[in-house]
């Protein structure tokens, strides 16, 4: 953790990232001063073949993000960390199996953060990561059209350095709040690109099965690694459906699919792959 304040809101360094472009064999990257939506752009240079795999974009500014549901996202400058990547897996990865890549950047994220940051992440079902009780990172990923198939965008965007009223909402906090420290971006950006290039290569070596042990990753699958940060796991949640209905059950498992299997009071499972997820407070103000 770099707790030196003249670091907080200096810009991404380039010249450290050209390092790290060769060194995990990166492919385009574009650094941005300002953008619109990094998924975007980087969907567009994606589908005119003008990006390969291992692409990246960010930018220091953006102004016209969104999150799930078209919800906007927006940056104030150089207080975060929003970039996108493209992964081009092939064909030796099935495209059911695509929809795994939310969780490999969200594990990324939360081993990078950890360790320049020095604070616990956890993720939050589906797309989100926890510091405490507070969201700190948002996850969007999209397929796109490539030449030889499909491709996903994984944007993300983490809350490095913003102040208290900074932040969206009152449930929102970023790095800096919660270590008490200033963050070094680029080393935090740096270490989140390098695992996620480690967790995606292992992926692609096992043929996107998250049941079979990662090399490298001391014989831990992708499920077991994701599930023992999952912080869902033995909540009891309410999930909001697009059509306005609501469920309230206890989240029990990962599913294979990365569904969120749940039991509710009478024993019965249910599994959900797509909802708004809220942890439920019990009476005495403590999550379930």
């Amino acid at each position: 953790m770099d707790n030196s304040s003249d670091t907080a809101r200096a810009a991404i360094d380039p010249s450290r990232l050209t390092k790290l472009t060769d060194q995990l064999q990166l492919g385009l990257v574009q650094l941005k001063a300002v953008s619109g939506s990094t998924n975007t752009e980087l969907a567009t240079l994606a589908s005119a073949g003008q990006a390969g795999h291992l692409s990246v974009y960010f930018t220091e500014h953006q102004q016209a993000g969104k999150g799930r549901l078209g919800r906007s996202w927006v940056t104030p400058l150089g207080s975060s960390i929003t970039v996108s990547v493209l992964v081009i897996p092939g064909a030796n990865v099935s495209t059911e199996a695509l929809s795994w890549y939310t969780m490999i950047a969200a594990l990324a994220w939360s081993r990078a953060a950890e360790r320049v940051a020095e604070v616990p992440v956890s993720i939050k079902w589906p797309n989100d990561l926890l510091a405490g009780e507070f969201k700190i990172c948002g996850i969007l990923a999209q397929l796109v059209p490539v030449a030889n198939g499909y491709g996903v965008v994984i944007g993300t965007g983490m809350n490095v350095d913003q102040d208290r009223e900074e932040l969206p909402v009152p449930t929102a906090t970023s790095l800096r709040l919660a270590s008490s420290g200033s963050i070094d971006r680029t080393g935090l950006l740096a270490e989140y690109l390098k695992e996620l290039v480690r967790l995606e290569r292992s992926f692609r070596q096992v043929a996107g099965s998250v049941h079979v042990p990662l090399p490298g990753f001391d014989g831990q699958s992708l499920h077991q690694m994701v599930s023992a940060k999952l912080a869902t796991l033995g909540h009891l949640v309410r999930v909001e459906f697009p059509d306005g209905s609501t469920i309230e059950a206890t989240a029990v498992q990962l599913g294979t699919d990365g569904a969120l299997i749940l039991e509710d009071a009478a024993g019965k499972r249910r599994e959900v792959l797509a909802g708004d997820v809220h942890h439920v407070r019990r009476a005495d103000g403590k999550y379930a």
